[in-house]
């Protein structure tokens, strides 16, 4: 896959996290969550120089007991720790990592510290990124996380099947760990409560509505009877397609590998404003949909999440 654009977001330092598309906001630094999934992208892509870029990266970031969160342009760390959302998603990169006997020795060494920091986790998008991890790791671990990330849905009634009092970002990766760790682990009882997660969150996206993410503005909230249209932003449309990926894995059903597609159409302009949300030829990545249009902004988070999922579809695999 050729892809110029993420490429010239990497430098020898790691990825960018915001551009126009043209040109990069080196302001805005460096993001710890942008490394580990830019890693992911970088190892799935057989982009070795940049994956040793990205992975030193983690390990600069890594301070006694947690991480730095950011780095500015002048290549400082700041804002530690770092949230449990990137803590996560460092150990599903390492995880990915691991499998592939990438560095195996230091980023052994780092997962050995980050394991308390994990058991401790009270956030539900960490729990999922770290599972996403663990599978890779210890089944044991990934069992523990599981059952704590399920057991935050225990007792929710079907018309708000959420453990949140607002849908706001990146809700189809409780899915998709969910259902990534039943298939390795063949624990059906967690698929059905990944699946049943992963239908409610494409029913709300579609109440009264064309299939699409909910909008930033304002979220989603309880008893809402208005599904927010605008801002509608990539990642929350690539964490479907992999949640429904991950459920054709489990269940076999085709009509789960359409519903991945059917999100896919939503990078393809089957969205409201009928526009494609990427550059066929550098597979550049727009920031969202606004209702002005398009956000032609192009940052990191869009394009690893559009490319990941153009992989993960044409080989028709989870990570």
């Amino acid at each position: 896959m050729d892809t110029p654009f993420f490429d010239s977001l990497i430098d020898n330092f790691s990825i960018w996290q915001h551009s126009n598309g043209r040109k990069i906001y080196f302001n805005k630094g460096y993001a710890l969550d942008d490394a580990t999934r830019g890693l992911v992208v970088c190892l799935a892509l057989h982009k070795s120089d940049q994956a040793e870029i990205l992975f030193k990266y983690i390990l600069l970031s890594w301070h006694v007991n947690g991480f730095y969160g950011f780095a500015a342009k002048d290549q400082s760390f700041f804002n530690f720790p770092a949230s449990e959302d990137a803590t996560g998603q460092v150990l599903w990169a390492l995880g990915y990592a691991h499998s592939l006997d990438f560095h195996k020795a230091e980023l052994n060494k780092l997962v050995y510290e980050l394991i308390p920091l994990i058991n401790n986790f009270s956030c539900m998008r960490g729990m999922a990124y770290a599972l996403l991890g663990a599978v890779y790791f210890d089944l044991g671990l990934a069992h523990d996380l599981a059952s704590k990330l399920a057991g935050l849905f225990n007792g929710l009634g079907d018309n708000w099947f959420w453990p949140e009092r607002k849908m706001t970002y990146g809700n189809g990766i409780m899915a998709y760990a969910l259902l990534r760790y039943a298939c390795i682990a063949g624990d059906g009882d967690v698929a059905k409560i990944g699946l049943r997660i992963l239908k409610f969150i494409d029913s709300q996206c579609s109440r009264n509505r064309l299939l699409s993410p909910i909008g930033n503005q304002g979220w989603l909230g309880k008893n809402q009877h208005k599904v927010p249209t605008y801002s509608q932003q990539p990642i929350d449309a690539a964490y479907m397609i992999w949640a429904w990926l991950a459920a054709y894995q489990c269940f076999a059903k085709p009509v789960y590998y359409q519903s991945a597609k059917q999100w896919m159409d939503w990078f393809d302009s089957k969205n409201i404003k009928l526009k494609k949300m990427y550059d066929p030829k550098s597979l550049k990545c727009f920031d969202g949909i606004d209702q002005a249009g398009i956000n032609y902004d192009s940052g990191a988070e869009s394009n690893i999440c559009l490319l990941l999922s153009l992989h993960m579809l044409k080989k028709h695999l989870t990570i």
